[in-house]
Order: structure tokens, then C-alpha cells, then sequence
């Protein structure tokens, strides 16, 4: 049974750097759609889907040392790869985990401003070309740009689509 959650733990690698002690939030990336309205004979126009959004995740971290900022010196054109997992308990006592996988370019870099007697804190935004997320063991999203993979709570939305095509 679904009950609520409560997080206790979270852990992370970027570019198969560990960051489990840093990491402070993690923005999964927002599915959002294009949407176009319909009206042909009708008086209650209705929206119809005609693509997605791009992607993006943000990762906020307590401090960047210089282990971190090499890390992403990736050369043009390569992706960095980022996982984060959490895991906790829900209200019945049963342990619960998600993973989340993001390949994508560093789309920005902000850090916050120095003042003393503050941690220091960097957030960094990709740009996804995949992202995958695993709930329990259960893949729920599956998506892969390049190959036009959309899958969502468990539905391959373009199946059909790419099938149609030809593209597996």
C-alpha cells in the first residue's frame, strides 16, 4: 500500500565522483508538455500534446572543491553523468528508495555570494539528453532524447510512434 514518505537519505555521484556528504537538493527534471488547442465544431475547446519540453535538473550542493570542478571538464560534446538516490520509510515502516539518472551537458554553473560565516553552495543545471528513474526496482521514466525513448509511469508514450518508423 502507497502511504506517505519520509526521506532519510540521500547519496550521489557525478561523473562517478561521490558526493553523498554535499549534496543539499536535488530538482528532478520537470516533465512538461506542448500543448495545442483544438476547436474545429466545437464549443469547449480541448488541448492535445504535440511535444515535450526540454529537460533540465538542477543539483545544490554545500561547497565545490577542486575535485568536483575538474569533474566537469568534460570535452565539448561529452555528457556528464549523474546519479542520485534517496531512500526512506513510508508511515507503514517499509523502506522505499528512487534513483535518479541524468546524462546531459552542464547548462549552467551559479554559485552563491560570499558573505562570511556562510556555507558556500553551487548549483549546477543540466541539460538532459536521458533521464531514468527507478522506483522500488519499478522503472517508472524512461527517456532518451536522441532516440526519441518516452516512457512514463511505465507507459512508452511513442512506442507506437517510433515503431511506425522504424526506429526500435
Amino acid at each position: 500500500m502507497f502511504t506517505n514518505r519520509v526521506r532519510q537519505a540521500i547519496a550521489a555521484t557525478l561523473q562517478g565522483l561521490p558526493l553523498s556528504a554535499t549534496v543539499e537538493e536535488f530538482e528532478p527534471p520537470k516533465i512538461e508538455f506542448e500543448m495545442e488547442e483544438m476547436r474545429g465544431g466545437r464549443f469547449i475547446a480541448e488541448e492535445m500534446a504535440k511535444g515535450s519540453k526540454a529537460i533540465s535538473a538542477k543539483l545544490k550542493l554545500q561547497g565545490m572543491g577542486p575535485e568536483l570542478m575538474l569533474a566537469l571538464g568534460v570535452k565539448l560534446g561529452d555528457d556528464i553523468l549523474l546519479n542520485v538516490r534517496e531512500a526512506g520509510q513510508d508511515q507503514d515502516g517499509n523502506t522505499w528508495f528512487t534513483y535518479h539518472t541524468v546524462g546531459g551537458k552542464l547548462k549552467s554553473l551559479v554559485e552563491t555570494t560570499l558573505k562570511m560565516n556562510d556555507k558556500p553552495t553551487t548549483t549546477l543545471e543540466l541539460s538532459c539528453r536521458t533521464y531514468n528513474r527507478l522506483e522500488n526496482g519499478i522503472p517508472v521514466i524512461d527517456i532518451d532524447v536522441r532516440t526519441q525513448k518516452f516512457v512514463l509511469n511505465g507507459v512508452d508514450i511513442l512506442g507506437d510512434a517510433r515503431r511506425a518508423v522504424l526506429i526500435p
